[in-house]
């Protein structure tokens, strides 16, 4: 059932959470030496199968937030970047914070470390209680409880992925937070979160279970496919303290991770692209989950509609909607450019559904934007009129974040390939070409000289391919301007299309190329509060 996972997490366990115990581990140095309070003891709590399930449904909780994956994370930091932005140019609030105007005090970054270092250490006292209970009930329960022990394993490797990708080098805690521990961690550096991304990704894959999930929890499928993106990270460029982009000297170790998990998800036959790459956001604008496409996805559901427990896909990542209609208001905040739009070829059905060219006035009537007006093109994918359900509010939604999709295995499949074999072999023709094949609406699995890349690419031109397919695919979700980084493209990109947008139109309203500064924008500062309280942390370059 879609809302199983939605309900208990935003109803049930909110009412038995630990607070103190799982804190932010920076909390205050008087709580350092205060007893922590909770609802309950957590060192009676880990009884029973149930208590063991509600507390690692605590753990998904931390990713069903607007601090993370309900905005910050799937929206907001992903821009600005080379085909979309937050729109106006304001630097004062949050749109200073995807224009790359930001600052250690801001509310948006301390919210989302706050918030990934709870799940971190919800995750941690799970992983700590679950082996206490070895003894504990039949070979079916035990059974159970290794699937909890998996998913926490993951989502704490999820979790810390997800902040080196924000902050860089991080302080690495392991254990659950007890009242008298030293709190005031060093960051480690970046290679090394990434080693114990990896280490935990890799132990929770053979406790987790096998096949799909339809009920919003991390089958081993998808954590096979999100340790191969962590390793794609782990293997590009990455903002060094000494303020330089580096990769490890062995990167191509964690290139081969990549194709090791990607070939064996496409070879389990497990999942599988929906024919219509329409029909898949249709499916998640109407909460539908779709078993063969989507691996990984965070729940997002409030009976009421507000926070929390709500998200803001299809709200602020839609075309601009006035109040008063049937559809529900939209704030539109995400635009995208003309440029992107035109880059896609004749034929090719996603543009139409990723790139709208229009708005909905208050009487319901649809506008298209004069030529003039092309900067107000939205993100498609997540419109309203995909949205059947009327708003229970106006300013959020229950539309799930997906966080890996097949296709998305498809093209790390064929980028891994590529890399690992100095050039396109056959397998990586095959990954991309399925991706292709599917956005021209033709059959998957039969060759089509009109829409498949051309034999005989040379590396560079193979992987520049590539690099257009995921812009074309994966836009407006949450990759593009991580993507530029690991490739260590992303200044120069944000550059190049600023001068495109102004040859376009001199007065087109973009400045991402102009506010970028290399050696310093690819991370966030860590939060000054973080730093106030810890002074074993040091800040990122530049900051």
């Amino acid at each position: 059932m879609r809302t199983t996972l939605k309900f208990y997490i935003n109803n049930t366990i909110r009412l038995i959470l630990l607070t103190a115990v799982m804190a932010n581990f920076t909390a205050c140095k008087k709580g350092l030496t205060e007893d922590p309070k909770s609802v309950f003891d957590a060192e009676k709590f880990f009884n029973t199968v149930e208590e063991a399930d509600l507390a690692t449904l605590g753990i998904y909780q931390s990713m069903c937030n607007l601090n993370t994956l309900g905005f910050y994370s799937s929206i907001l930091y992903e821009n600005d970047n080379d085909i979309a932005q937050v729109r106006d140019l304001v630097t004062s609030d949050f749109r200073g914070v995807a224009h790359y105007v930001i600052s250690s005090e801001s509310i948006y970054t301390q919210g989302s470390w706050q918030t990934y270092y709870e799940g971190i250490n919800r995750a941690n006292l799970v992983i700590d209680k679950i082996p206490q209970m070895s003894a504990y009930g039949n070979a079916a329960q035990r059974k159970t409880l290794d699937r909890y022990l998996g998913e926490a394993k993951f989502l704490r490797g999820f979790y810390y992925a997800e902040l080196a990708r924000l902050f860089g080098g991080l302080p690495l805690k392991l254990t659950p937070t007890r009242s008298g521990d030293d709190l005031r961690l060093p960051k480690v550096s970046i290679d090394e979160v990434y080693a114990q991304v990896i280490k935990d990704m890799t132990g929770a894959i053979s406790l987790l279970p096998d096949g799909k999930t339809t009920d919003e929890r991390i089958s081993k499928m998808a954590a096979k496919g999100m340790l191969a993106r962590v390793a794609l990270f782990a293997g590009g460029f990455s903002l060094r303290q000494k303020g330089q982009m580096e990769r490890p000297s062995n990167y191509k170790d964690f290139y081969a991770i990549a194709l090791k998990e990607t070939k064996e998800i496409m070879e389990s036959g497990v999942y599988a692209l929906n024919p219509s790459f329409e029909q898949f956001f249709r499916n998640q604008s109407q909460l539908k989950i779709d078993p063969n496409e989507s691996m990984f996805e965070v729940a997002f559901y409030n009976l009421s509609g507000v926070t929390p427990g709500s998200g803001l896909i299809g709200q602020w990542n839609a075309p601009a909607v006035a109040a008063g209609t049937n559809y529900g208001r939209t704030n539109s905040y995400v635009k995208t450019t003309p440029l992107f739009r035109n880059s896609f070829a004749a034929g090719d059905l996603r543009r139409e559904v990723s790139v709208a060219t229009y708005q909905i006035n208050a009487t319901g009537q649809v506008i298209e934007y004069p030529a003039t007006q092309d900067n107000n093109y939205a993100p498609g994918k997540w419109r309203r009129e995909y949205q059947v359900l009327p708003p229970k509010d106006l300013n959020n939604t229950d539309i799930n974040y997906v966080v890996l999709r097949y296709a998305d295995v498809l093209l790390m499949r064929a980028e891994a390939e590529n890399e690992m074999n100095e050039g396109p072999n056959a397998e990586a023709y095959n990954a991309i070409n399925m991706v292709r094949r599917r956005g021209f609406g033709k059959v998957l699995n039969v060759a089509d000289p009109a829409v498949d890349l051309p034999a005989g690419l040379s590396k560079t031109s193979f992987f520049n391919a590539l690099k257009n397919e995921r812009a074309w695919e994966l836009c407006f979700e949450g990759l593009r301007k991580y993507d530029l980084m690991r490739w260590n493209i992303l200044g120069e990109s944000l550059r190049a299309t600023e001068a495109a947008l102004k040859s376009y139109r001199n007065n087109y309203p973009y400045i991402a190329g102009t506010m970028f500064k290399d050696g310093k924008n690819e991370l966030y500062p860590i939060p000054l509060r973080e730093i106030d309280l810890n002074k074993n942390l040091v800040q990122n370059p530049n900051y």
